[in-house]
């Protein structure tokens, strides 16, 4: 027996004349029956679609029929169709070629770094389906063991994003605060030095006064620098490590979108299968 049938059809709604087409990917069939015959084995396969036209939604059942005989050889095909009429169909008998264990983890880790999330998750579903097939227990461990971990590492991802996310806010408030206060202090400055100049044509004959008055700004200035210089470089340093910990968030961010875009294929993968295994089985019964 051959490992599978692809084929190609094109049919019409008999109500509204809309074309429909399906290609090797929308044919599923399996094997129905089989019997020895005189050049071996005769092996007939079949599949039944049920959809709705895309045009009027009619109801549209179809049934095509292919039986291999010899093995390797189309001997006959049969089609039938209610609500659509078949205009094209043809069949061809196809020997998947073995493949090694390793070739599908080359391919998952291939996919995976290239980005392409799409056809990672498509061979991690068929992987996991052939691991659970031949080993359920140890399969269904592993992956409980996996999902585990998965979500602890994304937890604790959130967890350290969040706190340094808040640690940053707190520390340009506590900055602003040491801010206003030297900002508060040379303004008072800046408010005594106007009042010496305003004063200066009224208190000529306290010349004593105001050269004690300007000693003393003279001694405050310096102070006032070095208070500025204060301020500078805590801006400086707080830029710093504003830099260093925005590269840091924007991985976190990055791989968080990367882990949840691979888990979103996955199991969007996951719940394809399980309609097609669904729709194959009411087909079947």
């Amino acid at each position: 027996m051959s490992d599978g049938i692809t084929g190609k059809a094109i049919y019409k709604c008999t109500n509204c004349g809309a074309k429909h087409y399906l290609h090797n990917d929308d044919f599923y069939f399996e094997a129905e029956s089989g019997s020895e015959r005189g050049m071996g084995e005769e092996v007939q396969y079949s599949y039944e679609l049920d959809e709705k036209c895309h045009n009027c939604d009619a109801d549209i059942h179809l049934k095509f029929e292919v039986w291999e005989y010899p093995v390797g050889i189309i001997n006959m095909t049969n089609e039938d169709a209610s609500g659509a009429e078949i205009i094209e169909s043809d069949f061809d008998i196809y020997h998947e070629p073995p493949r090694e264990e390793h070739d599908e983890a080359v391919e998952l880790v291939k996919s995976l770094v290239l980005f392409k999330f799409d056809a990672f998750a498509e061979a991690f579903v068929e992987f996991w389906v052939k691991s659970y097939k031949k080993s359920p227990q140890p399969t269904a461990i592993i992956s409980f063991i996996g999902i585990l971990l998965a979500s602890v590492s994304l937890g604790l991802a959130i967890y350290t994003s969040e706190k340094a996310r808040t640690e940053k806010l707190d520390k340009p408030q506590r900055y602003s605060e040491q801010f206003e206060l030297l900002k508060n202090t040379e303004k008072n400055l800046n408010d005594l030095s106007e009042f010496i100049s305003s004063k200066k044509g009224e208190i000529e004959a306290t010349k004593n006064l105001i050269q004690e008055l300007e000693q003393k700004r003279s001694e405050l200035e310096p102070i006032v620098t070095a208070n500025q210089e204060t301020v500078d470089a805590i801006f400086l340093q707080q830029r710093k490590d504003f830099e260093k910990s925005i590269w840091t968030e924007r991985g976190i961010s990055f791989g968080l979108g990367i882990l949840a875009s691979l888990i979103a294929s996955i199991i969007w993968h996951f719940v394809g299968r399980f309609k097609k295994s669904n729709k194959q089985r009411q087909s079947d019964a």
